[in-house]
């Protein structure tokens, strides 16, 4: 008998959808049945036909009920599944420890959410989906949607005189996800060569595929070139224009003998991950390992997640022509790690000169960030150095005040600010120059968030200076 519920909570076409699709599960209605009519049906239950058509066409679109011509609906063998006894018991469990509720996060990877343009994104989206472009429903060419990796092409030529060709363009879902590609790519003979401190997971990645890895130390001018392997087949990943988390820029002088050694063995590439190019505050950009490279031995990386938002998990690489026959060879038959969508926005977005618009307003909001906090800090410009180029979204400080890393943590966690410290991104413990050092990143606070930690700061670091905020 097929009725309603008393609790009305629910539509009435949901509800009576509900209760047929478990009598037909249950077999109370078998295989063969023939349901009443839509007008039978609502006159039986005094609810409109409109209702029970909702219903029906609920049923028959996932195959439990087949309408047949002047015969009406039948019911199709959907198989009895076992009908659940009632909730699984909830086991008790502890009270989750609580996250800490910060003052002030001077967390490195904040953005300016603020600042995001909502209004263009949702206008490009809105404009992609009305084309009527049916190939966007299709599966997206491994490398990436074409026109997205031209605009890519043209923007990295204009901006860091990269010369490569749409062609030698690797879409990915984030850096990882390339460097995974390039380590599938390659043999496991090659070693991968990395920069001490680093930020990202290279180093796991790479080993996780068994390629042997080994530690290079940075200084001031960058990776240091007397310690990489004398070995073929080696990559050596690097951030040459804004070291992460130092802050250091290779000088000119030095990309030129890190291409030198990469001519002089087989097999050897360079890593360049231009992750936060844009962001430089006091001159142009460096140019590139990539624009100088006579030899087809650089791997050109950036992102979309630094410069438009982390969300927004879409990274790019430029393949040399010797490694792009190979990932040809070797990735043959793997889908695309991003959303065809996604990179069709994009793809508008940087056709139609918004991107290159919004880093430049961009570029100005965050220096001006920077400079915030760096003024809020003078106080304590006795005991501080500031580390590396005006650029990106932190601050590395070196603190001589007598603390080390983890009281310098600790001191700024007991009046609820959240620094950062180095120690994490060093892969064989951190060295003496290092342990007084931490991270403070700016992008993602107003100036008035900025002011209220750096006094803080000032208050756990200097108490005695001048500017130390002494309120409770």
């Amino acid at each position: 008998m097929i009725t309603l519920p008393e609790d009305r909570s629910m539509p009435l076409y949901q509800a009576l959808y509900l209760q047929l699709r478990q009598q037909i599960q249950s077999g109370a209605l078998p295989y063969g049945k023939k349901l009443p009519s839509k007008r039978k049906l609502s006159e039986q239950l005094g609810i409109s036909v409109n209702t029970v058509d909702s219903a029906y066409c609920q049923l028959e679109a996932e195959g439990f009920i087949q309408s047949s011509p002047r015969r009406g609906f039948f019911v199709l063998d959907a198989g009895i599944l076992p009908q659940a006894k009632g909730p699984a018991p909830v086991q008790p469990s502890q009270p989750a420890a609580s996250a800490p509720k910060w003052t002030v996060d001077f967390s490195p990877s904040g953005m300016a959410r603020q600042q995001f343009p909502f209004g263009v994104w949702r206008k490009l989206m809105k404009n992609c989906f009305n084309e009527y472009d049916d190939t966007l429903l299709l599966r997206t060419v491994p490398q990436g949607d074409p026109g997205l990796r031209q605009a890519v092409a043209d923007y990295l030529y204009r901006a860091r005189d990269v010369a490569c060709t749409p062609e030698q363009i690797v879409i990915g879902a984030g850096t990882d996800n390339l460097l995974l590609i390039l380590g599938y790519i390659l043999p496991n003979s090659f070693m991968l060569a990395v920069e001490n401190p680093l930020y990202n997971h290279a180093h796991g990645l790479f080993s996780r595929l068994g390629h042997p890895v080994t530690a290079v130390p940075v200084d001031s001018d960058g990776i240091r070139l007397s310690a990489l392997p004398s070995r073929d087949q080696v990559v050596v990943y690097t951030t040459p224009s804004h070291q992460y988390p130092l802050g250091y820029a290779m000088p000119i002088g030095q990309r030129t003998a890190l291409l030198r050694w990469s001519s002089i063995g087989r097999q050897r590439y360079i890593i360049e991950d231009d992750y936060d190019s844009e962001f430089r505050y006091q001159s142009r950009p460096i140019p590139s390992l990539q624009s100088i490279d006579g030899q087809g031995r650089v791997i050109y990386m950036g992102t979309f997640s630094r410069s438009v938002a982390p969300a927004l998990r879409i990274s790019y690489m430029v393949l040399p022509e010797t490694l792009l026959r190979r990932y040809h060879e070797s990735y043959r038959g793997f889908s695309s790690t991003v959303s065809g969508f996604e990179q069709a926005v994009l793809r508008q977005f940087m056709l139609e000169g918004h991107f290159e618009t919004h880093v430049n307003r961009m570029r100005i909001y965050y220096r001006s960030r920077r400079q915030c906090l760096v003024d809020a800090l003078e106080p304590l410009s006795p005991w501080m150095e500031i580390l590396g180029q005006p650029a990106g979204h932190h601050l590395t400080l070196r603190l001589s005040n007598g603390m080390n890393e983890e009281a310098l943590v600790s001191s700024a966690k007991a009046l609820g600010v959240r620094v950062y410290p180095i120690s994490p991104y060093f892969l064989d413990g951190v060295p003496e120059a290092h342990q007084s050092t931490v991270l403070l990143g700016f992008g993602g606070l107003t100036d008035e968030e900025i002011r209220l930690g750096a006094g803080l700061l000032i208050r756990a670091w200097a108490p005695n200076a001048k500017g130390a905020n002494h309120e409770s």
